[in-house]
Formats: C-alpha cells, sequence, structure tokens
C-alpha cells in the first residue's frame, strides 16, 4: 500500500460498530474502538501505524517483538488511543496546564516508611553523614547482638552432624558385618 492509498484510507470516515460515531483514524475518538488497520503495528520509535513486518519502512527500527499491534492498542482503551498515521495530535488547552500551586504553600509529606532492615542499622558502623541526617528519625539499635550466643549455636550445629556421621558409620559397618550390602 503506497502513501497515496493510506492517505484515501484515512480520509473516507467509517461509523463506530460500538458507539455509532463517524471517525476517519484507526480507533474511534469516543470508545477506542479499532475501526481499521487490524494487520498493522505501531513503531515504539516514530510511533507510526505501518504494516506487519520485520522492521519500520519510515524509520528503519526493528518490529519484531516491539511492535504493538494495534488490536492490542484498542483491547488497552483509552490510555493507548492513537490518531490515524501522520495526523497531528489534539492541543492541549493552556487553562489544563498551568499550575495551581503558589511558591509559599507548604505541603504536608507523610512519614516515610522505611524498610525494617534500615530501622535496625547500628549506629557505630554508619557514616558520619548518615548518622546526622538519617539516624535522628529512625530508632538505632544501640547495643550490638552477641557474638557468643552464635559460636554456641554453631558448635552445637557441628556436633549434632558429628554425631549423625558416627550414627552413619556404625550403621554401614553393621551392614557389612552382616554381609547385607
Amino acid at each position: 500500500m503506497n502513501s497515496g492509498d493510506e492517505s484515501e484510507t484515512n480520509s473516507e470516515l467509517i461509523a463506530c460498530p460500538e458507539c455509532g460515531a463517524e471517525e476517519s483514524g484507526y480507533f474511534c475518538r469516543n470508545c477506542g474502538t479499532l475501526l481499521r488497520g487490524e494487520d498493522r503495528v505501531l513503531c515504539p520509535r516514530c510511533h507510526g501505524i505501518v504494516p506487519v513486518a520485520d522492521f519500520c519502512p519510515r524509520c528503519g527500527q526493528g518490529l519484531k517483538g516491539m511492535a504493538l499491534n494495534l488490536q492490542q492498542l484498542a483491547v488497552a482503551g483509552a490510555d493507548f488511543w492513537v490518531a490515524g498515521a501522520g495526523a497531528p495530535p489534539a492541543a492541549t488547552p493552556q487553562a489544563e496546564m498551568e499550575t495551581t500551586w503558589q511558591p509559599d504553600e507548604a505541603t504536608p509529606l507523610a512519614a516515610p516508611e522505611l524498610p525494617d532492615w534500615l530501622h535496625e542499622l547500628p549506629t557505630k558502623q554508619a557514616p558520619a553523614e548518615v548518622q546526622e541526617r538519617i539516624y535522628p528519625a529512625l530508632r538505632p539499635l544501640e547495643t550490638e547482638p552477641a557474638a557468643g550466643g552464635q559460636s554456641r549455636y554453631l558448635i552445637l550445629v557441628v556436633l549434632l552432624m558429628g554425631a549423625m556421621l558416627v550414627g552413619l558409620v556404625a550403621v554401614a559397618i553393621f551392614l557389612l558385618a552382616q554381609g547385607g550390602i
């Protein structure tokens, strides 16, 4: 399809089967229904609606796995509504773009919700800047965990593993002595 055929396709009006509005683009502006171009995709680089191929004929962008099928865009709804190929975007009124914030207004922010691991950082290991700026808002641990408790636990685990190994060796010797293996 050449560009002359494409401009003729975009200029003819099609009645939307959902809401009855007459449109000239690929999608209905009222309900987002796909009106034409089921075999076309949206190029992620130039945002043009092009035929399905390996590369975009306009900009050369690879389309495999990246381009969105127009049917997918129709399902996505109004957030992805696309005008006809080459149609200029609708102008946004300046009144909507104006901000209502005044420079002297203060916006109250909610207290930050920090993860648990950040609340439990020891103060002695933190850099000085962190201690000055972050720790006053936190409840840091004042005491370091006792290292003796971990070593006792490790010794107990090693002893239990040794006892299990001795038991397995005894069972293996017993089975070999009986001639079972």
